[in-house]
């Protein structure tokens, strides 16, 4: 059985899978996946999983302190003395659970050697072995490296260095996927891509439709427009996934359709970089 039990909520899953990638890489056996078994109830099998753990680790944060399910889990831990709860954005514990001391992880990246992490580690580790945690690793968690399996294998594909043609073909392939983090590289790319497609079709314009003698523009903008429209999809799936790789909401996307202030985000996002590590849109697409 496993020896860690972690709730949290499922907005929160990438960053609770890089707890439990760490504490595995402990060697603590850890239990997060909560999909429950056809057949099965809440209280047969999440129940049982947690009166076999040692430690239940409560990840703290605005998604969760509203949970039902979260609430109720920590609730068991508390009762049963195994409660090690932590904090991931710095949101506080609901009413009721504050007495017990919350590690704060909001600004842990992954550093195994990271005085935040090497505190609530220990503790976990204490409660399910009975002494202090092995000594960190000089290097960062290995899963930083490659993509957990928890995102898919278009976003997995984030962390590779593409070729320019690379990285406009993956913006196609997640259409609307507004998903994941996106490297600075595939978002630069894909704009200038965007630019030059749209000049070639004003060019088209101005061939095919003629232009206007008193304003020197295109009588018609047929093809342009149709382009517009096809390039909006993924231009703010890319875009909502550069502003996670920042940090940033990924609604600021919607942002970039707009004239004069599009084009100041986008500049933005060309050159802000982004968050070291994972986030909670994901793992670094550099793969660091």
């Amino acid at each position: 059985m496993a020896e860690v039990f972690i709730s949290y909520a499922r907005e929160d899953k990438a960053r609770a899978d890089q707890v439990a990638r760490a504490l595995q890489a402990l060697g603590l056996d850890c239990f997060w996946d909560t999909e429950i078994p056809p057949g099965q109830t809440w209280a047969d099998y999440i129940e049982g999983k947690l009166g076999a753990c040692k430690a239940v680790v409560v990840l703290w944060s605005a998604n969760s302190i509203g949970s039902q399910w979260v609430r109720e889990e920590a609730r068991m831990g508390r009762e049963s003395g195994k409660l090690i709860p932590a904090m991931l954005d710095g949101s506080p514990a609901p009413f009721g659970f504050g007495e017990v001391q919350a590690a704060d992880l909001s600004a842990w990246n992954g550093d195994y050697a990271q005085p935040s992490w090497t505190r609530f580690s220990n503790a976990v580790y204490r409660a399910a072995r009975g002494a202090d945690a092995p000594a960190p690793k000089p290097q960062r968690a290995a899963m930083f490296a490659q993509p957990t399996p928890t995102f898919s294998g278009a976003d997995a594909q984030s962390t590779q260095t593409l070729s320019p043609l690379g990285y406009i073909s993956r913006c196609f392939r997640m259409y609307f996927d507004g998903g994941g983090r996106a490297r600075r590289s595939e978002f630069g790319w894909f704009m200038l891509f965007s630019i030059g497609v749209m000049l070639v079709t004003m060019l088209l314009d101005v061939g095919l439709f003629g232009t206007d003698p008193y304003t020197n523009s295109a009588n018609s903008i047929v093809i342009t427009a149709l382009t517009w429209l096809a390039l909006l999809a993924p231009s703010v799936a890319v875009s909502s996934r550069r502003a996670h790789d920042v940090g940033w909401s990924g609604w600021l996307a919607a942002l970039v359709v707009i004239p004069y202030l599009g084009l100041l985000v986008v500049l933005l996002l060309v050159f802000i970089p982004g968050q070291p590590g994972a986030n909670q849109h994901g793992p670094n697409p550099k793969g660091e």
